[in-house]
């Protein structure tokens, strides 16, 4: 057999040698053999890169998914029972430190000042806020006993109860045990007085209870600590007091005509977890008690700290239960009633579609509670940010579903190969889109959960955790649901002999079609060119003038018991004294010349600062011990008892004072001064004191605003950097408040930066069209700082909340501009053919645009309604957190279906198709390729093979 076919083939070739015309002909019939088997090794070749494509992977998953359903609802099943570690969740916010980056300086000067106090934790400083009713003034003498007896009941005699343990004040306020020693000095002063007077004697003259500065027996007292909104009694023309004699005793014996309120602090140190948890409790033991048990008709008591801050938080944020649960109730209502439609449209109603209806919503909600089982077991708290994920969840998580059964149903046709192929196009189809928007969804939070502030780094780490079950679920859960629906379609579906379903469907695509060719447009691109600019410009002024404060007013609810202390505090208390501590950590020599000049000189600055209230009322341990060291003990027996005139010393210059250390532990024992020994640390070297470090306070007042205190903080920070020399660092119970607003801008600015860079190289992964990516990202930035400068416009500051808000909005955003820029790129549709999957081209701009808004349009303006039900119920409660999230994706939406449905496409269609359809991956690796095995040519195309065949056959063509 191999000799006669070796023979025949030389007697061809020999008949080819002889005969031109037979020579012709062999020669062309081995061409188009060789031209057949290179395309059968094309074929092959582009079959294999078809199998490692990423839609390829899709549609085996897909296959898989629709051949075994039941195995990928075990692998749902198995994910969802993270959902039982709920029980170990623990509810608590952290107001004071959360929102503070790790990084801040106000961590450092906190550090510093556990340093100098030697405790290991923060101290908790819970504030008793004392308010006269009916009219009366709090230094008058009913007001000030009923103070005193609070101030001793709340450090001796109140219980607070944890874990069956009595909780006494008394044993938990070491080191600040005598904080409110100032006011028990005054009140003795004044009962003495008072006794005096009301026994028409004279009252002493060595006791003048002034304020802001009160003298008794020589001793100096600062009221400005314990008393504010105070009024001072008018004074004559000679510059004296003018009190007539019917005025009440308390006007008589100070120089105050009204005090609006007294301030107790109670404070303890955090040393350990367990005295944490005790001081925590027995703050909102107190808190209770001051709401529902204490009754007084002359005395309003209001409690105030940070537990019972982060308290009221929580409250407010399961106050939104019921909310969610509308919610959810009107997007499974919105869901269920798209589902119905549809399946009516298309003539394919059953008890499936209920089916698929619960399974669109059951998967963001499974992914809700597996994230808070997983966050409990890894041993996080929830704060109160976190439980408004689930509306962020629920608006997002149904969208991808919407997808799904949009091409779920187009696919109809493909069941006739088997739910395993029908649902292999469907995750083909819908699967890298649903991948760009889920991946970048979390990324975004990733990238949040990278920020140095605590508080919004849980809220991140959950909700990234939470869009990543939602896109796992959406795979191994709803993909299955769909399958298992398939069992309850019917057999046989047709819409041909419907006339309203064949009228219906042509006034959709004739409207997309209408809509696409107005797109298409020169002069309506330049008109949307146009208000695309004008948009920018509002966005970009509203981000540029947005101001960043945080405030307790906007943060608390508005029905808080705490709105009303948190007022006092802000109008009265730091708008007349708003301290801040400046420790001195360089040993300081008291005999160097040069270092005593720069330590007044340090002083002086901070006390010729904007605001401060002067040298009367600052704290300095130093101007006492020079009057000591040339002076002696301030108090004289003699004039006391008013045998003589107490002597007036001149005021000594403290840069031409000659001092030395060796006075300072006599000064210290004295009972005038020996409350400076918590203000001094030093220690014995060679028979002499050595200064080791100490603190003062310089006082300021009018700082009820956020900008002033920011600056004061600034401000305040300069001089000590200044003065490094003296290692020099200053302390305000505030500093955290402030370093959360100069950060937020800086935080939001470069988390927005990464998170847009890391979108852009995912859709650089999945979309193979750097137009398409470019173009998505700069629609992606421009929803963004629309939704931020909009905010600014509707009044809202930039705060923790906001910045959350504003992670958010990103996320949300990629889900309506992705699906339009990956489809768009698309140079190809899909079809089925008798029974097999076919590739249809896409000529030109106004076809492709068809076809993208044929595929994500409907499904785009369901999962923007969708997300406006889940979020509408937040609506009806008034409260900061959930306002700020409802305006953020209200935002989100409209200019992100403005966006995806008006803008993106406008621009896409008016630039060069050769530009658009260009694939940075030259064709290999994308199964949209016109080389891929499956790609079915135009019978008019160029590039059809066949066409080639006959153009080489026939030669009427040549």
């Amino acid at each position: 057999m191999t000799e006669d076919r070796v023979v025949n083939d030389d007697d061809k070739l020999q008949m080819s040698d002889n005969d031109p015309l037979n020579g012709a002909a062999v020669e062309e019939e081995q061409q188009e053999r060789a031209v057949s088997a290179m395309d059968n090794r094309q074929e092959k070749l582009n079959c294999l890169h078809g199998f490692l494509s990423l839609r390829r992977m899709f549609y085996l998953v897909g296959y898989s998914v629709g051949r075994y359903p039941h195995a990928y609802l075990v692998v749902a099943l198995l994910i969802s029972i993270n959902s039982l570690g709920m029980y170990r969740m623990v509810l608590k916010d952290r107001i004071r430190d959360g929102y503070t980056p790790t990084n801040a300086p106000s961590r450092y000067e906190t550090d510093v000042l556990r340093e100098f106090y030697n405790i290991s934790g923060d101290p908790a400083m819970t504030i008793m806020i004392l308010m006269p009713k009916n009219g009366t003034t709090m230094h008058a003498k009913e007001n000030l006993d009923e103070a005193e007896k609070l101030s001793k009941f709340f450090l001796n005699e109140f219980n607070g109860t944890r874990d069956g343990r009595v909780l006494r004040f008394s044993e938990l306020c070491e080191p600040y045990c005598q904080i409110n020693k100032v006011f028990e000095l005054y009140k003795n002063a004044f009962d003495d007085q008072y006794k005096l007077w009301t026994n028409e004697k004279s009252v002493s003259k060595s006791t003048n209870l002034s304020y802001p500065l009160a003298t008794m027996n020589g001793f100096d007292i600062h009221l400005e600590r314990s008393l504010f909104g105070v009024e001072l009694n008018p004074k004559s023309e000679d510059n004296t007091t003018d009190l007539a004699l019917d005025l009440p005793p308390h006007r008589v014996i100070t120089n105050m005509k009204h005090v609006e309120v007294i301030v107790f602090i109670f404070r303890g140190d955090r040393d350990s977890a367990e005295k944490e948890k005790d001081l925590s409790k027995w703050e909102l033991d107190a808190y209770e008690w001051s709401l529902n048990e204490y009754k007084s008709d002359i005395v309003d008591v209001q409690i105030v700290g940070t537990d019972v801050l982060d308290n009221e938080m929580m409250k407010d944020g399961r106050r939104l239960t019921p909310f969610f649960a509308a919610g959810f109730g009107f997007e499974i209502t919105f869901v269920s009633l798209c589902v119905i439609l549809t399946a009516v449209y298309h003539n394919c109603l059953d008890q499936g579609k209920l089916l698929i209806s619960l399974g669109a919503v059951l998967c963001p909600i499974l992914a809700i509670t597996s994230t808070y089982g997983i966050v409990s077991i890894l041993g996080m708290r929830t704060n109160s940010f976190m439980l408004v994920m689930p509306f962020l969840v629920m608006g997002i998580g149904v969208d991808s579903c919407f997808l799904m059964i949009h091409s779920w149903q187009k696919e109809r046709r493909a069941q006739e190969s088997g739910t395993g192929n029908r649902l292999g196009m469907v995750y083909e189809s819908v699967g890298p889109s649903i991948t760009i928007t889920s991946l970048t969804d979390f990324l975004s939070f990733a990238i949040g959960a990278l920020a140095p502030t605590p508080e919004t780094r849980l809220f991140c780490i959950a909700s990234s955790i939470a869009l990543a079950l939602t896109y796992i679920l959406q795979l191994v859960l709803f993909g299955p649901i769909l399958a298992v629906a398939t069992k309850y379609e019917h057999k046989t579906t047709s819409t041909n002999n419907s006339k309203w379903r064949a009228w219906l469907k042509a006034c959709w695509k004739r409207c997309i079609n209408i809509y696409c060719k107005i797109l298409s447009h020169k002069l309506f691109a330049v008109v949307v060119m146009v208000g695309t600019g004008i948009y920018w410009y509002f966005a970009i002024y509203g981000l540029m003038t947005m101001k960043t404060r945080l405030d307790a007013v906007k943060i608390l609810p508005k029905d808080s018991p705490l709105q009303r202390p948190n007022l006092v505090l802000t109008n009265l208390v730091w708008a007349n004294y708003h301290p801040v501590t400046i420790l001195v950590n360089a040993p300081l020599d008291l005999e160097n010349r040069q270092q005593m000049t720069r330590y007044w000189n340090m002083v002086d600055e901070f006390e010729r600062m904007h605001n401060c209230k002067g040298k009367a009322s600052t704290l300095l341990w130093l101007r006492d011990y020079v009057k000591f060291f040339y002076y002696g003990e301030p108090f004289d027996l003699f004039a006391f008892l008013g045998l003589s005139t107490p002597e007036v010393h001149d005021e000594i210059d403290p840069y031409e004072a000659n001092i030395t250390t060796a006075k300072l532990p006599e000064f210290l024992k004295s009972p005038f001064f020996k409350h400076w020994d918590s203000f001094i640390h030093y220690h014995y070297e060679e028979g002499k004191i050595k200064l080791d470090r100490f603190m003062m306070n310089v006082a300021y007042d009018n700082t009820s605003s956020w900008d002033t205190r920011i600056q004061l903080m600034t401000d305040w920070r300069k001089v000590a950097h200044n003065y490094s020399d003296l290692n020099v660092t200053v302390w305000e119970p505030n500093g955290m408040f402030v370093d959360q607003m100069l950060s937020l801008g800086r935080t939001a600015t470069q988390t927005g930066i990464w998170t847009l860079v890391c979108m852009a190289v995912v859709c650089a992964i999945f979309i193979p069209n750097p137009c398409s990516i470019i173009t998505a990202t700069v629609s992606i930035a421009s929803i963004t700082t629309g939704v931020m400068g909009f905010l600014s416009l509707w009044s809202f500051d930039l705060d923790p909340v906001v910045m959350a808000a504003v992670l958010m909005s990103i996320g949300l955003s990629v889900d309506f501009i992705a699906h339009v820029a990956y489809h768009f790129q698309l140079a190809h549709r899909k079809e089925i053919r008798n029974g097999k999957i076919k590739k249809i081209p896409l000529k030109g701009s106004t076809e492709r645009l068809e076809h993208t808004l044929g595929a994500v349009a409907w499904p785009m303006i369901q999962a923007g309604v969708s997300t406006i039900c889940c979020i509408l119920p937040l609506l009806f409660r008034a409260s900061y957190s959930p306002s700020v999230f409802v305006a953020a994706i209200f935002l989100v939406v409209t200019f992100g279906m403005l966006h995806g449905l008006l803008i993106l496409p406008t621009f896409l269609a008016a630039l060069p198709e050769s530009v658009t359809t260009a694939n940075c991956y030259r064709v290999f690796l994308s199964s949209s390729s016109e080389r891929s095995c499956r790609y079915v040519p135009r019978r008019d195309s160029t590039n059809s093979i066949e066409m080639q065949k006959m153009e080489r056959k026939d030669p009427l063509l040549n």
